[in-house]
């Protein structure tokens, strides 16, 4: 059975940027399951795994027009400590808050104590990334 629209995809995957540094990886028990079409993975990926089917393995390149995007500075912003009321605050910290166009995931980026205030990121860690990906299909029904 070949990945089309509306199947369910297990996968396996290894995932490095353009040096070589992994980023992310699935293990054992733990692969990324999905339907096809529903936006879970990067445009890139899901156009790579068309006609798939389970047993193949591939590596795919995905600049970021079809990743997350290139990264935005003016997602990168400054906001007071105060602001987060307590939280533990260290750098790489992820949060959700409101947007105007909904929920979005932040990166704390720079704390800083003496100043009294936070860099937060509102781009995805990997935005303005290569992403390389080694493929494993391992069902699709």
């Amino acid at each position: 059975m070949k990945i089309e629209n509306g199947k369910k995809v297990t996968l396996e995957f290894v995932l490095r940027d353009d040096k070589g540094n992994l980023l992310d990886k699935t293990t054992k028990g733990d692969e990324l399951n999905f339907t096809y079409g529903d936006e879970a993975v990067v445009i890139g990926l899901e156009e790579a795994l068309l006609g798939k089917k389970a047993g193949d393995k591939f590596n795919v390149k995905i600049t970021p027009d079809k990743g997350y995007g290139e990264y935005d500075e003016n997602l990168t912003i400054e906001m007071a400590i105060e602001d987060f009321d307590g939280m533990g605050l260290y750098e790489g910290l992820e949060f959700e808050a409101d947007t105007d166009e909904g929920v979005g995931v932040f990166t704390i980026k720079e704390v800083i104590s003496e100043e009294d205030k936070v860099i937060v990121d509102g781009n995805h860690p990997y935005a303005g990334m290569t992403l390389n990906f080694e493929i494993k299909v391992i069902k699709v029904k």
